[in-house]
């Protein structure tokens, strides 16, 4: 089986968080997901996710603005995720904007709206549980599609 680290963050203010649009001809495209982004060799989990953000949103994050919510494993058929996760808590508004390299679209949500998505990334649902964004199970969602 194929492992993989890839770093994710949540960047948050006001109650809602980022999430960005895959482009259709990318792994997993037309869905949505959090600014992340896989680990480089010699790089640490922090390093990455600031790159990442930075590249997808714009955004200039500092390590002391990283909150680490947990190492979340995903098991998958061809593949072993481990997805070091991150927030950023915002204060105030920030000049955030997808990379229309990396993504076709960038929402600001809140956790119900975004659990309440069907084309979410493989694992999201799962993530937005475990990291307590959603009580589990979230009575208001009649199905999920994964």
């Amino acid at each position: 089986m194929r492992k993989l680290r890839t770093a994710g963050c949540f960047i948050e203010y006001d109650g809602k968080f980022v999430i960005l649009h895959r482009h259709p001809e990318k792994s997993q495209g037309d869905t949505w997901g959090l600014p992340a982004g896989k680990v480089e060799p010699g790089e640490t989990d922090e390093e990455a996710i600031i790159r990442e953000v930075q590249e997808e949103t714009g955004y200039v994050a500092s390590a002391s603005e990283l909150e680490f919510l947990g190492n979340q494993v995903f098991a998958f058929p061809d593949l072993e995720l481990t997805f070091p996760t991150f927030r950023i808590k915002l204060d105030k508004p920030a000049d955030i904007a997808h990379n229309p390299h990396e993504h076709q679209a960038l929402r600001w949500v809140t956790p119900e709206e975004c659990y309440e998505m069907p084309n979410l990334i493989h694992g999201f649902h799962d993530l937005l549980e475990r990291v307590g964004y959603i009580e589990k199970p979230f009575s208001s969602r009649s199905s999920r599609i994964s």
